[in-house]
């Protein structure tokens, strides 16, 4: 389960004419329909396999999350181990498995890693007066030394005239705004890590909290949308202080190790010469960390970030972006706006109000080269096919089946590279994907209606897979009726399950109470469609969907997530329970109806809540700009003339190059503003006047 997927523009609920007295009748017809087609599926299935569903369960989960599958990450022989493994039991059930070329799997690409490129390639020069006269003197700062490119960034060249913006933060809603008086069009932004008064809890940016304002994404977001052709970033004095902190604390840590290795080495009796190498070479790991880390404590904590520091690139249109020491930077500031930082922060802290100017006389050039690598993946599709007079309608039944592989990028112990199995996220829903097409596949009486089942690949990178099947499915979306998902379902306890998409379709919550009355689970309703996996991406195209789930715990996302922690019983029922919910929708004359059902956000909560502009963004689609998929029927951005397919690029005076500019910009305006939208139609560039709702 990805439970950081990328922010969504919430689209207006479906209008309806239906009076409650047709509403009240639909739900009792469901109901009753569904009543008569769902029966007891297991007094249905072939008896001739030896291996019972919890026994077939066991096997499952058991392979797809060992340690020869790698932790199924994007780029490893793991993960298509899993995806051959899938296919085999999609054609050993006699599915059709022949759909893409002759095979099962929908392939695409993804970028999985960014590195820095030649260093030649990766280079930063600042030139400024010197003396009274004026003249330019050039200075080029040494890579990994004085400054790093950031991977958060883009490759490019670029030249400009320096500004300081401070924080770099313009927050409307809290009065602060460091872009105000200043043009940095073409210009390079030089600007503070965090934000004013972090150690203040009064203070407006959500007190020692870090607020949104504070992140690396807002701040070079904001760059980009006022025309910066490059950011470069340093360390605010907190930060300073801070790691020299955590190199004090450190130190005492590497001396405690020292200590520990020398008492226990002390009380090995006859030591062999493999225990005598195993002490000496921790001896000189531990002396060289300490020595290293008192040789650091010596200087003023100015540590600048690694190139993968502050996150990575997320195929959006930016610029170069450099972190450099304070040291580099601090004379150009005091040279021209008469005050070191230290002061100007101190002083910003004091008043709360921007300090900011025109570096005069000061340029900056270089190029940032960083090379992303792509990798093949795929979604495993296997379709059981319906017989009689709604075959041609669909059910898609899904279960993402990557994993996070070695760790780091989503992992909760990024300290580690130990292989991340993911035994309930998501060998659990995977395994009941399977174990649900080996009942049906086998029951005497065929569905009605078709099933098709997805193992979606990129779930863990954002709903990747489901995203690209939704954009390019192999079955036509207006004939697909509901999606039911399962992502982590391993893990029942204290017989709690939670459903979500409740209430994207009248028929859904009849059906539970129905199907409960037997499986007897302690069920958690949410209604909302949106949510941290895979159903979100058949919701945002008006079909209904539900999601089940046994909920977080302490191994997600973590190496722990392991075999032995599943609770198969459990996954038994659950897959029983879901089998039924698919059977009754297959079997039932009529398809269930979509309503628009999404989670209230608590605009209290929200630091600043934004405008209603009515879209839904495309995550498939890698374009400049905020590529769209749809907009809300009769919203503003409809009613403006923005069309599916357009992709924005800029709101009001502000240059849009994905979600974050979008999200961000956004929030600037206030409902009931009229504001230009230019967009690409085509390839061709557009303006249009929005006039924005209020907030959902």
């Amino acid at each position: 389960m990805n439970r950081n997927p990328s922010p969504r523009e919430p689209s207006l609920p479906r209008s309806t004419a239906i009076n409650l007295f047709l509403i009240t009748g639909c739900i009792i017809a469901f109901s009753a329909i569904f009543t008569v087609a769902t029966r007891d599926v297991h007094s249905e299935e072939n008896d001739s396999g030896s291996l019972s569903s919890q026994q077939r369960l066991t096997n499952y989960v058991k392979y797809l999350s060992s340690d020869e599958l790698e932790g199924r990450g994007p780029g490893t022989a793991g993960i298509n181990k899993a995806a051959d493994y899938i296919a085999a039991h999609f054609r050993q059930l006699g599915l059709k498995t022949d759909s893409y070329d002759g095979t099962p799997f929908q392939k695409f690409e993804i970028s999985t890693d960014i590195k820095l490129g030649n260093p030649a390639d990766n280079r930063l020069q600042l030139t400024g007066p010197t003396g009274t006269n004026l003249t330019s003197e050039s200075t080029d700062l040494a890579l990994g030394f004085d400054f790093n490119p950031l991977a958060i960034g883009a490759s490019g060249e670029f030249q400009g005239e320096l500004v300081f913006v401070g924080y770099g933060i313009e927050a409307p809603e809290l009065g602060y705004n460091e872009y105000a008086d200043l043009d940095v069009t073409g210009k390079v932004v030089v600007l503070l890590r965090k934000e004013p008064r972090q150690s203040d809890a009064d203070s407006p940016f959500d007190g020692t909290k870090s607020s949104r304002h504070a992140t690396f994404r807002s701040k070079f977001s904001q760059a980009f949308q006022h025309g910066a052709v490059a950011v470069i970033m340093v360390n605010d004095a907190t930060e300073a202080a801070n790691h020299l902190s955590g190199l004090k604390h450190a130190l005492s840590q590497y001396a405690a190790q020292l200590a520990a290795e020398q008492q226990q080495f002390s009380k090995i009796e006859d030591p062999s010469q493999a225990d005598l190498t195993k002490h000496n070479q921790t001896l000189a790991e531990v002396s060289n960390n300490i020595t290293n880390t008192a040789s650091e404590l010596g200087g003023d904590g100015d540590a600048i970030l690694n190139f993968d520091g502050a996150g990575a690139n997320t195929n959006r249109k930016s610029m170069p972006v450099f972190f450099a020491r304070r040291s580099v930077i601090e004379p150009m500031i005091q040279q021209t706006l008469g005050k070191s930082l230290t002061e100007i922060e101190t002083e910003i802290d004091r008043t709360l109000k921007p300090v900011v100017g025109s570096i005069a006389n000061w340029t900056a050039k270089g190029e940032a080269s960083l090379l992303q690598t792509k990798t093949e993946v795929k979604n495993v599709v296997g379709i059981l096919e319906g017989v009689g007079d709604l075959k041609d309608e669909t059910i898609v039944v899904g279960a993402h089946y990557d994993h996070l592989g070695y760790g780091g990028r989503g992992s909760l112990a990024p300290w580690t590279k130990d292989i991340h199995n993911g035994a309930d996220d998501n060998s659990s829903g995977t395994s009941a994907l399977l174990e649900i097409a080996q009942q049906l596949a086998s029951r005497k009486t065929p569905t009605r209606r078709r099933i098709v089942f997805i193992a979606f690949s990129a779930e863990e990178r954002g709903l990747i897979g489901s995203a690209r099947y939704v954009k390019e499915p192999i079955i036509a979306l207006e004939k697909t009726v509901a999606m039911v998902n399962l992502d982590m379902v391993g893990r029942l306890t204290d017989n709690k399950l939670i459903v979500t998409g409740t209430g994207t379709s009248d028929v859904w919550n009849p059906l539970l109470d129905q199907l409960n009355v037997t499986a007897k689970f302690e069920l958690t309703r949410k209604p909302e469609g949106v949510g941290p996996s895979d159903h979100q991406s058949f919701y945002l195209k008006d079909i209904p969907v539900l999601h089940l789930f046994t909920g977080l715990h302490e191994f997600y996302h973590r190496p722990s997530d392991d075999f032995k922690t599943i609770n198969f019983e459990g996954m038994k029922r659950i897959t029983s329970l879901t089998t039924e919910i698919i059977v009754a929708v297959s079997q039932a004359d009529k398809r269930p109806n979509f309503k628009k059902s999404e989670k209230k956000r608590n605009v209290e909560n929200t630091g600043g809540d934004r405008p209603y502009f009515g879209s839904i963004p495309d995550y498939a689609d890698s374009a400049n700009g905020l590529p769209l998929t749809g907009v809300a029927k009769n919203g503003p951005a409809e009613t403006a003339g923005i069309k599916p397919k357009d992709v924005v690029i800029g709101l009001g005076k502000y240059k849009i190059g994905g979600i974050e500019d979008f999200d961000s910009a956004l929030r600037k305006f206030k409902a009931g503003d009229k504001v230009p939208v230019k967009v690409l139609r085509a390839g061709k560039e557009l303006t249009l006047t929005i006039t924005l709702g209020s907030p959902r």
